[in-house]
């Protein structure tokens, strides 16, 4: 179960890392050489700067953008692993008030190396996208 958690942190740190626009912390759960995909976009980046430069294009439009992930399905064969998980994106425009929640699937492939767990592959796969008005803020009082 020690391998099954450091994944699972791994996991965390990547879903942690994206709602912070942390990029060091993001990148640093991938390969060098690691792929970030999602297939129902036809989108595929592969190494460090090209997955930095898309995950940062999109949340410039945004004034805030959360990740949650579920725990993940683990299975672990020798120096390498899948992962499944559940996640929900939520965040709010920069320009209009209306919010955007993503639902799907991570479908993870990792390597063991010196550093730990890293992703060689993380493949999204959206179950549904939902935009909406947001009300305006109004504080207490």
């Amino acid at each position: 179960m020690v391998e099954e958690l450091a994944i699972q942190q791994t996991l965390n740190r990547y879903s942690e890392g994206c709602g912070r626009a942390d990029w060091e912390q993001v990148m640093a759960t991938f390969l060098p050489d690691g792929i970030w995909e999602i297939p129902a976009l036809d989108a595929r980046y592969q190494g460090h700067a090209a997955i930095q430069a898309a995950m940062a294009a999109f949340l410039a439009q945004m004034a805030y953008f959360v990740q949650i992930n579920s725990p993940g399905t683990i299975v672990i064969d020798g120096d390498r692993a899948t992962a499944r998980s559940v996640i929900r994106e939520c965040g709010k425009y920069a320009d209009r008030d209306v919010a955007l929640e993503v639902l799907g699937f991570y479908h993870d492939d990792l390597v063991r190396t010196a550093d730990g767990w890293k992703f060689a592959k993380r493949s999204f796969r959206a179950a549904g996208m939902h935009s909406f008005a947001l009300l305006p803020a109004q504080l207490p009082g």
